[in-house]
């Protein structure tokens, strides 16, 4: 009886370890991957703006430009796609993009590089919706400021204050 007992008190204890223990470790020691590519959330009160610049360029492509807390900024193409530049056309009221561009095709930005290893699906509403490094974080020069080519036909409707030169 007391033999029963106590391997009933050593599987219980196992369980208990056994399920415990790893839910402990997996909270706190994070793996590099979790923390390296997270969602860049924003407060709703914060508005993003867009702006297409550089030269030479159409009215429908160009060095794409982000309005982030009181700055404009670019986008480092360390990671960039057709996926990012169709978000980016689409926030800018085009209805999806053609290509992008790296190294600063259309010239080098100044001030900050908001973004960088940006990763959309391409279906987000909104490029703060996609994985980076956050706002900010980047390790890049204006050297590798991307750019997006939209195609030329607008979104039916579209009303914003982005800025299309």
């Amino acid at each position: 009886m007391m033999a029963n007992a106590r391997r009933k008190q050593q599987l219980a204890v196992g369980l208990l370890f056994g399920l415990w223990l790893p839910c402990c470790l997996a909270q706190t020691t994070p793996s590099p991957a979790a923390t390296s590519a997270t969602p860049s959330p924003q407060p709703q009160s914060e508005r993003l703006k867009f702006r297409l610049v550089g030269y030479p360029r159409k009215h429908n492509e160009g060095r794409i430009e982000i309005f982030y807390k009181g700055e404009w900024g670019t986008i480092c193409d360390d990671d960039f796609s057709l996926a990012n530049a169709n978000v980016l056309c689409r926030q800018l009221g085009f209805v999806s993009a053609t290509g992008w561009t790296h190294s600063a095709k259309y010239g080098k930005g100044q001030g900050k590089i908001w973004l960088d290893n940006v990763q959309c699906n391409g279906g987000e509403k909104s490029i703060d919706s996609c994985k980076s490094r956050g706002w900010g974080n980047s390790d890049c020069t204006h050297d590798e400021d991307a750019g997006v080519v939209c195609k030329d036909e607008r979104i039916p409707g579209f009303v914003d204050s982005n800025i299309i030169d």
